[in-house]
């Protein structure tokens, strides 16, 4: 990762002259469409690897499988909540700017779907009284507790391997947190994702741009309403990100008629250099 944007963004459909329509169906599709075939042969891949496999499941393999790595530029974090706004944020993005934007339920599905499939395998289903499956729960809180560390570490992997990340701070993301100022989480994969952005290395640009090859230059589920204990996070060091940002990024992008410089330079040039 070399830079992280806090972008105070509103899911709403606003088409005025200091506004973008990111919820336009056009620009979700793309976001959804734009990464082509990334999830590839996931679910045959991960059917072949719990299902038909040995007893003994090869976790990394299962990793590698369902959360691959791809090669992006921008790393989008979000609420499940607010898939069509990342969604059309990432179709924008591509749109404009011809650039990557990886949001991991496009290319990984759901952990619970990975969740599901192992414990129908390793959790002792059988059917209930009532005709409804029944899992042993110690072996379901086994098979979480691997799904979940395998979920996180890609996550991290992921946003290590982005050179930006964009984290979507909308009222389905962030909270405030006992005094106003204080900002919180009910979602342990925002608050593993932002806790990220604080901890991973920081490279230079020109090792990620050295990797990606662009033509024409050119990611989650919530916590349940059982469980749910609000996250404190800070936000101080994630740049603020505002749409009018976004506007003088495609502005100057677009007036810029050599194209010498490659499209997130542009949005760079509007913040002081961090060490």
């Amino acid at each position: 990762m070399f830079s992280s944007f806090n972008l105070k963004i509103n899911a709403t459909r606003d088409c005025g002259p200091d506004s973008i329509d990111f919820l336009n169906p056009s620009y979700i599709e793309l976001g959804e469409t734009h990464l082509g075939d990334a999830p590839g042969k996931v679910h045959e891949e991960l059917k072949k690897l719990v299902l038909e496999g040995t007893e003994i499941p090869d976790g990394v393999a299962i990793q590698n499988d369902w959360f691959p790595e791809i090669n992006a530029d921008i790393f989008i974090s979000h609420s499940h909540s607010d898939r069509d706004l990342a969604n059309g944020i990432a179709g924008w993005i591509n749109q404009k700017f011809g650039l990557r934007c990886f949001i991991d339920s496009n290319v990984w599905g759901h952990a619970d779907k990975l969740l599901k499939t192992v414990n129908d395998k390793h959790s002792d289903r059988h059917t209930g009284e009532h005709g409804e499956n029944v899992y042993s729960y110690r072996l379901c809180n086994e098979a979480a507790n691997h799904v979940n560390a395998m979920l996180t570490i890609a996550l991290q992997k992921m946003i290590d391997r982005c050179e930006c990340v964009l984290f979507l701070n909308t009222n389905q993301s962030i909270l405030p947190y006992e005094k106003p100022k204080d900002d919180a989480t009910y979602s342990p994969w925002i608050y593993s994702e932002i806790v990220c952005t604080q901890l991973i290395r920081r490279r230079e640009w020109e090792e990620y741009r050295k990797e990606i090859f662009h033509e024409d230059q050119r990611v989650l589920f919530e916590a349940s309403e059982g469980f749910r204990p609000a996250y404190s996070v800070s936000l101080d060091h994630l740049m603020p990100l505002d749409i009018g940002n976004l506007m003088k990024w495609e502005q100057s992008y677009r007036k810029a008629t050599s194209k010498k410089h490659y499209p997130l330079d542009y949005l760079y040039q509007q913040f002081p250099v961090r060490d």
